[in-house]
């Protein structure tokens, strides 16, 4: 009740990130509730959800979910390797009703699907140590880099530095980790 007394307090200037599962005793059902009421006071909803969850949070029109190449591939009962056949199902999500689809591909990238168009980032080179907070270190530089530029393909970018930044460290990537990695991937893409 405390969370969602603070949840409907938010003003369209807000932005709450939805991850993971919900404790056991309330089940991930409780996301609706949460989530509606996030929604109804216009701020903006990102869901980093697998399965169903995340399919029953499409209805709110998530400005962005995150799932893995797997996962989406789960959703639809396939399997999903190839570029074009991921592209064409993360179109589906946002036809669903997310406004912005990231799919990671661990060592392979992310792409993201959006209204604007499709970005890729290349994989980073580096030594996994830690794949804990890696995804959410990805959406925290992807809406760092969103709200800093409007840029979709540099808050992919600066999202993939913020994941791998975490990978290859030993707990929360650091900001000098990110702007290496970033550095590193930009030069990867040409520019």
């Amino acid at each position: 009740q405390e969370l969602l007394s603070i949840l409907s307090s938010l003003t369209a200037d807000d932005v709450v990130v939805f991850a993971g599962s919900a404790p056991s005793s309330l089940g991930n059902a409780v996301y609706k509730q949460l989530i509606a009421a996030t929604r109804a006071t216009g701020a903006q909803v990102v869901c980093d959800f697998e399965g169903q969850t995340l399919i029953d949070s499409l209805e709110f029109n998530p400005q962005l979910v995150k799932p893995n190449n797997h996962e989406l591939g789960d959703i639809f009962g396939v399997t999903l390797t190839e570029l074009p056949e991921i592209e064409r199902y993360a179109k589906e999500i946002l036809a669903k009703g997310a406004q912005n689809v990231i799919i990671s591909m661990a060592g392979d990238g992310a792409l993201l699907v959006s209204p604007s168009g499709t970005y890729f980032a290349k994989p980073i080179k580096g030594q996994v140590k830690n794949s804990v907070g890696a995804g959410d270190s990805m959406v925290a530089g992807f809406l760092a880099g969103y709200f800093k530029t409007g840029d979709y393909g540099y808050a992919l970018k600066l999202g993939t530095a913020s994941g791998g930044a975490t990978a290859f460290s030993h707990g929360i990537g650091s900001r000098e980790k990110i702007i290496e990695l970033l550095k590193q991937l930009t030069e990867k893409q040409g520019e």
